[in-house]
C-alpha cells in the first residue's frame, strides 16, 4: 500500500492519521533514543495504529542511517517515508532498493531543476515524493510541479528545526491557499505534541500529521500516539 492510501484509508475510517516518525536525535533535543531499539519502537508504532513509519536517515545531526532503514523496512510491512537532505538522483535509487515508498524532497534546499529532476526520478522508480514547503513561495512551487504529496514544515529546516514553530504555519498556509485547489494530501510536520495540536493541524486542512520528537520522548509510545489519535 502506498503511503497516500494508506492515509486516505485511515480517513474512510475516521481516524486521524498519524506518521509515525523514528529519528534518534536532533540538534534541538539531543538524544531521543536512549538505549532503546529503534525497529521495536518502529513495530510499536505501527502495532498502535500510525499510517506509515518515517525513517530519518541523515547521520550528521540527525544520527540515521541507511542500514537503519533497512532494518525497519525489513521488520514491518507499513509505508515507510524515508527523511533525508536529498539532492541527487543517485539517492533516489538507494531509496528504491532499500524498499522506500515514499521521500522527501525539501523545496526551499533545491532549485527548480533539481526539484523537477527528483520529482520526475520518484515517480519514475514508483516512489511517492513528499514534497515539503515552509512557506507560500515553497507551496506555490510545490502546485506547479503538480505535487500529490505535500508536507507543511511548521520549522525552518534552514536551521535544522532548532526555532520554535507551531501549528500556525499550517494554519496560514493553508488560509491563504484553497485546500480545494491544491490537488494534494498535505501532511503538517513538526512541533505537533499534543492532542490539540493534531486537531488544530486537521481543522486548518492538513489530512495527516507527522510527529517525530514527541513520540521519541514519550515513556510509553503506544498510549501517546493513542492520545493524538483520540483513542481510549
Amino acid at each position: 500500500m502506498k503511503l497516500s492510501e494508506s492515509i486516505i484509508d485511515a480517513k474512510r475510517r475516521n481516524r486521524i492519521p498519524i506518521i509515525a516518525e523514528i529519528k534518534l536525535r536532533t540538534p534541538r533535543d539531543g538524544d531521543l533514543l536512549g538505549d532503546r531499539d529503534p525497529v521495536k519502537l518502529a513495530r510499536e508504532m505501527a502495532d498502535a495504529g500510525a499510517v506509515g513509519i518515517s525513517v530519518v536517515t541523515e547521520p550528521l545531526y540527525f544520527g540515521g542511517s541507511m542500514d537503519l532503514f533497512r532494518e525497519i523496512r525489513e521488520a514491518i510491512s507499513l509505508p515507510l517515508l524515508r527523511k533525508d537532505f536529498v539532492s541527487s538522483v543517485h539517492q533516489v535509487l538507494e531509496s528504491k532498493k532499500a524498499g522506500t515508498d515514499a521521500l522527501l524532497l525539501i523545496s526551499r534546499k533545491l532549485d527548480d531543476a533539481k526539484l523537477t529532476e527528483l520529482y520526475s526520478a520518484c515517480i519514475r522508480e514508483g516512489i511517492e515524493p513528499l514534497v515539503e514547503v515552509r512557506d507560500s513561495v515553497d507551496l506555490q512551487r510545490a502546485i506547479s510541479l503538480g505535487a500529490k504529496l505535500i508536507g507543511i514544515n511548521n520549522r525552518d529546516i534552514q536551521r535544522l528545526e532548532t526555532d520554535n514553530g507551531d501549528i500556525t504555519t499550517t494554519e496560514q498556509l493553508l488560509r491563504e491557499f484553497d485546500k480545494n485547489s491544491l490537488g494534494a494530501l498535505v501532511i503538517s510536520e513538526s512541533s505537533i505534541q499534543t492532542r490539540e495540536h493534531v486537531l488544530r493541524a486537521i481543522k486548518a486542512g492538513a489530512d495527516a500529521v507527522l510527529v517525530g520528537t514527541a513520540l521519541m520522548k514519550a515513556e510509553n509510545i503506544t498510549k501517546k500516539l493513542h492520545e493524538l489519535m483520540g483513542i481510549g
